[in-house]
C-alpha cells in the first residue's frame, strides 16, 4: 500500500468528516488507508463515520492520550509506505498525497523524511505552516527585540512561520497539521515522544529526524486549509493554549537543550506576558504569566 492518512478526532465531528471527505475526493493516484483515531470525544456523534464511511479503519480511545500518543497508535497499525498525518481541522483542495508520494519516491529526494505543504484558512490566507527549532534567542527576541531585525527573526528564528514563498526548501519542521512522513524512517528515529500531551510533539520528533541525517521539506505548491485550535475552541484558547504550551515548550528544552534552559525558557515567556499585560491592559496577559512562571 502507498500510504495510510492518520487523523485524529477530538470533539471536532464536522471538521473530522470533512476531512475524510476530502480525502476520498482528491486522492486518486495512490493506494491508501484512512485511520482515524477517536482520543476519548465526549461528542459521540463522530461514530457517524462508520456509516458514512464503512472503509475507515476507526479506532476508539478510553482516555485522551494526546496527539502524539493517538497519531503513535495509529502509525502503529498503519500498512502505508509513506504516513500522512492530517489534523482533524484541516482539509485537502488538492491530490497533495500524489504530489508528495512523488516527490519522495524520487532518488534524489530519499534523504527527505517528511514534507508538508503551505497551510492556508478558509479565505485563503497564510497559515504558519513550518517553523525553525525553538532557542532562547528566540524567546530574547520576542521581549521586543525581534522589531530590529524582523527579516531575520522571521526567517532565522521564529518557531512558527507563515509560508510566503512558492520555493520548494528545506526547513527545520513541517508543521504538525500534515506530516507526510516515510514510515522506514520512524524505525529509525522512533515515532512520537508520548511525554508530550499537546504542542512540540512534532518539533522534537523532527529534530531526531534531522539528527538522524534526515530532511524536512515544504512543497509550497500544495496548499491545505487549516481552521487552526478547533479541538479546543476559541473561548479556552488563551488561558488552556497557555499551560499546553507552557508544559511542552520546558519538556521540549529540557529534552534538547538541557535543564538550565528548560528553567529560563518560560520565564522569558512570562517575562513579555507581563510586558503585552502592561501595554494592552488585558488581564489574560497577567493569567498567562502566572502560568509561565509556575512552569
Amino acid at each position: 500500500m502507498d500510504l495510510s492518512f492518520i487523523i485524529v478526532n477530538y470533539n471536532t465531528t464536522a471538521l473530522t468528516l470533512a476531512c475524510i471527505g476530502s480525502v476520498y475526493r482528491f486522492t486518486k493516484d495512490n493506494t491508501f488507508e484512512v485511520i482515524l483515531i477517536d482520543n476519548a470525544s465526549a461528542d459521540r456523534s463522530i461514530l457517524e463515520v462508520k456509516a458514512l464511511y464503512p472503509d475507515v479503519i476507526f479506532m476508539e480511545l478510553s482516555k485522551n492520550v494526546g496527539f502524539g500518543g493517538a497519531n503513535n497508535l495509529g502509525i502503529a497499525h498503519a500498512n502505508g509506505k509513506y504516513l500522512f498525518l492530517l489534523n482533524s481541522d484541516t482539509l485537502l483542495t488538492s491530490d497533495a498525497a500524489s504530489v508528495f508520494f512523488k516527490f519522495m519516491e524520487e532518488e534524489r529526494h530519499k534523504q527527505v523524511g517528511c514534507c508538508g505543504a503551505a497551510l492556508i484558512d478558509g479565505d485563503g490566507h497564510d497559515q504558519i505552516s513550518y517553523g525553525n527549532f525553538p532557542s532562547l534567542k528566540e524567546a530574547f527576541s520576542a521581549l521586543g527585540f525581534l522589531r530590529l531585525y524582523p527579516g531575520y527573526y522571521r526567517t532565522k528564528l521564529s518557531s512558527g512561520v507563515k509560508n510566503h514563498s512558492e520555493e520548494t526548501r528545506t526547513v527545520d519542521y513541517i508543521c504538525g497539521a500534515d506530516m507526510f512522513l516515510r514510515k522506514a524512517v520512524l524505525e529509525t528515529t522512533g515515532c512520537f515522544d508520548p511525554d508530550f500531551f499537546l504542542y512540540f510533539e512534532e518539533v522534537e520528533l523532527s529534530l531526531r529526524i534531522k539528527k538522524a541525517g534526515y530532511l524536512s521539506v515544504i512543497l509550497p505548491k500544495v496548499k491545505i486549509i487549516h481552521y487552526e485550535s478547533a479541538s479546543l475552541g476559541t473561548s479556552v484558547l488563551n488561558i488552556q493554549k497557555a499551560k499546553y504550551l507552557a508544559r511542552s515548550r520546558y519538556l521540549y528544552f529540557k529534552k534538547s537543550r538541557g535543564m538550565l534552559s528548560a528553567m529560563l525558557i518560560n520565564k522569558v515567556y512570562a517575562l513579555q506576558a507581563l510586558v503585552f499585560f502592561i501595554v494592552k491592559k488585558k488581564l489574560s496577559y497577567l493569567k498567562i504569566a502566572g502560568i509561565l512562571f509556575r512552569a
